[in-house]
């Protein structure tokens, strides 16, 4: 880790400073002028493009206060910076302007020439309008957010149906989470006749589309089954729109049911009007949109609102970002499919080599947050929250696609959907130092997830992968899981606690698991050897075919400290499993189950199990500390050549992530939003999840006082959308008119 944090600080030493002495200093200002020299704050230019349009590599632009709006190119070498963060924001949105009418009751109308995405009122999000009825800093209140029905093929059931049986649902959609109930996807609503709703089942069974969800339930309606599980909301129609704070669109009109709008108005009647300029709505995907390979381009202290960034040249090498607050990332509203939903995702996307984001925020992103791609990437002590609000399993706070060297270190992620941190490895990787996962703090992820951890590398060679002084709690599955067929991975002194499981590795082997510390965790720590080809590859050199299935030995699993460990047969091999018990060819212990207790055995040793919270010096989770107080996590295996030279190279004599009496390690990021209090010990964390874990934070953004200005005066237009393989809907809609400019 220390050499590849010193080229970490190396690369933005260099880039802060344009690896020279800067040539020039421009301003922006939205009070400026692009007459103007642009050379000092009494003379800024106005628009941001305008100012990089006239700047050399090396040379700086200082953002004075403002929104912008609009979409940016940028240029190689050059460092924009905030004067006053939190004061610059690059914003998707615009304030509305003319006049709100009534529609009827408490909900009033305006035109906008367009269909929104997202809509804020006094600066906090509004909610699409839906059923059941919930506020959007109610998204962790389950029984807010989702109502439960028995649902068959293409077809739901609920007894609150008979009070809607009146409401017109034309151009509504039904967000489901079927069988499984890892993804919720958004089906179009085809017939609703107060008892039965149909909705667009289109390819729904096909695992393409939507992966496990939809095939399992397939195959259990067709083993007889009435119906399956069906956990859901209904959102998009006019008629749905029937409590404060939501708001929807069509035909180029917005509707809104405003918050506070049974205030009395004057009068001293109910259903006060709104005024347009205290809503603002997304107009704008990008603000930063470039195909070009970019060099040398740090930002520092602009915030990005209700917007994207996308650089995804993988030709892009030294791009940073520092102090940038992301908030409100992407918020397409549905996601049909799963690649629909991939393409409609949004997510800050950055691609090249030695790319890198440095205290940043990550905030409110309604499916993937950040998606990096390529080589030397970092990400250093951000702050992960509020991201894959419906937990849609394709999308997660941080996706990673490495074809080099990464370092994901001193992060925190709460409150969000889904894996927290998702690694996945290019066929053309090119290794050069093992990639870093450490000192993070995990918790309160997968929270609508079925299958889910707080790290998750789904498969094949990690590369030697080192995740290691992670705290990693309060997780709906794993801790950290490393998925089938997986090889060469180190995970070390790590701490667990509060999740459904703690470790979950499994694969073909070189695999080094040593000093963590696992406990009050529901099930097992699982070891999982897979011994028969994958169809989503193996390594020939590592498939024994041996389905005896005997117990692991050879894996270098030492002076772990774990209450339950267990040594299993994976799900993905039950077929050769059960055909080896029926010949009765399996291992003796085998046979007696699939899965047999981890015991000291060849490479497996010094690992402590079944112990009792007395070892440690507090195991309540009230004020935890699992610094041991015993000395007998003391004498555990020591290090040898063949070890280190096997990637063993941190092996404490100690059982578990801290030595007896132990100086305390502490994980995640040096700070956190919102004046939220920084978890800095065990019994801080787990308080610091038990509190916010059914509250939805909303991300806060201040933007009342700030002059508005251009970053360009155009903006981001899609491509043409690939409808193809897009489950078409009743009824299409249309779009008319420009939207208001600020």
């Amino acid at each position: 880790m220390k050499k590849l944090l010193t080229i970490v600080l190396a690369i933005t030493s260099a880039i802060a400073t344009g690896a020279t002495v800067p040539a020039e200093t421009y301003f922006v200002s939205p009070e400026g002028s692009d007459t103007n020299t642009g050379m000092s704050e009494t003379q800024p230019f106005q628009m941001v493009q305008h100012a990089i349009d006239q700047m050399n590599s090396g040379d700086t632009l200082v953002v004075l206060d403002g929104v912008y709006t609009g979409t940016l190119k940028l240029k190689s070498g050059i460092f924009i910076r905030a004067k006053n963060p939190r004061k610059v924001i690059f914003s998707g949105a615009q304030r509305l302007q003319g006049k709100f009418e009534k529609h009827s009751g408490d909900i009033y109308k305006i035109d906008i020439g367009m269909e929104p995405k997202q809509v804020f009122y006094q600066n906090k999000p509004m909610t699409w309008a839906r059923w059941p009825n919930m506020q959007w800093s109610e998204n962790w209140n389950r029984s807010k957010k989702w109502a439960s029905g028995s649902a068959g093929m293409g077809t739901l059931n609920h007894k609150a149906f008979a009070d809607l049986k009146d409401l017109d649902l034309t151009d509504g959609y039904c967000f489901i989470r079927y069988a499984k109930g890892n993804s919720c996807y958004s089906r179009a609503i085809k017939r609703f006749d107060g008892t039965t709703m149909l909705w667009d089942d289109t390819n729904f069974y096909n695992r393409l589309f939507t992966g496990e969800d939809g095939k399992r339930g397939r195959m259990a309606i067709a083993e007889g089954a009435k119906g399956v599980r069906g956990t859901f909301f209904l959102a998009g129609a006019l008629d749905l729109l029937d409590d404060e704070g939501e708001w929807f669109a069509k035909d180029g009109t917005l509707y809104v049911h405003a918050p506070n709008s049974h205030a009395p108005n004057t009068n001293g009647t109910a259903g006060r009007q709104p005024n347009p300029a205290d809503l603002l709505v997304k107009t704008n995907d990008y603000s930063i949109y470039q195909g070009d390979a970019l060099s040398k381009v740090a930002m520092e202290g602009i915030d990005f609102f209700a917007t994207s960034v996308k650089l995804a040249n993988p030709a892009n090498d030294q791009i940073v970002f520092r102090n940038s607050h992301f908030s409100y990332i992407g918020a397409e509203p549905l996601f049909v499919d799963t690649p629909n939903g991939k393409r409609a995702s949004k997510p800050i996307h950055v691609a090249g080599s030695r790319v890198g984001f440095d205290n940043c925020l990550f905030a409110g992103a309604q499916n993937t947050a950040l998606n990096l791609v390529g080589s030397m990437l970092y990400v250093r002590n951000c702050v992960f929250t509020e991201n894959n609000r419906h937990g849609n399993f394709q999308s997660v706070p941080l996706f990673i696609s490495a074809s080099g060297t990464y370092l994901v270190s001193h992060n925190t992620f709460f409150n969000n959907c889904s894996d927290a941190i998702r690694i996945g490895f290019q066929d053309n990787y090119v290794k050069s130092r093992n990639p870093d996962v450490s000192y993070n703090n995990i918790c309160n992820a997968g929270i609508y997830n079925s299958d889910v951890s707080g790290a998750y590398f789904p498969k094949m060679t990690q590369h030697y992968t080192e995740f290691h002084h992670n705290w990693v709690h309060s997780v709906k599955g794993n801790g950290v899981r490393l998925d089938q067929a997986g090889e060469e991975f180190t995970v070390h002194h790590n701490v667990f606690w509060s999740s459904k499981r703690g470790m979950s590795i499994e694969g073909y082997g070189k695999f080094n698991v040593y000093n963590n510390t696992s406990f009050r965790n529901k099930e097992a720590c699982d070891l999982i050897r897979n011994v028969v080809p994958k169809a989503k590859g193996s390594n020939p050199e590592m498939v024994s075919n041996d389905t005896s299935f005997p117990p692991i030995d050879d894996w270098n699993v030492l002076n772990n400290l774990v209450q339950k460990f267990a040594d299993s047969v994976g799900p993905s091999e039950k077929g050769p499993f059960d055909q080896s018990k029926a010949k009765g060819t399996l291992h003796p212990e085998r046979s007696k189950s699939k899965s047999i207790p981890v015991t000291d055995r060849g490479d497996i040793q010094g690992n402590m199990t079944k112990i009792k919270p007395a070892i440690f010096t507090n195991a309540n989770l009230s004020g935890l500390n699992f610094i041991p107080a015993n000395r007998s996590v003391e004498g555990g295996v020591s290090s040898t050549p063949e070890l280190v030279a096997e990637g063993v190279t941190h092996l404490g004599t100690y059982r578990g992530a801290y030595g007896y009496r132990d100086k305390a390690w502490s994980a995640g990021s040096d700070w956190m939003p919102y004046g939220i209090d920084v978890p800095t010990t065990m019994a801080r964390s787990e308080q610091f999840a038990k509190k916010y874990g059914p509250i939805s934070v909303i991300p806060e953004i201040h933007i009342e006082n700030l002059p508005t200005g251009l970053l360009s005066r155009t903006t981001y237009e899609p491509p043409p959308a690939d409808d193809s393989q897009r489950p078409k809907p009743k009824k299409k809609r249309s779009k008319k008119g420009k939207p208001n400019k600020p």
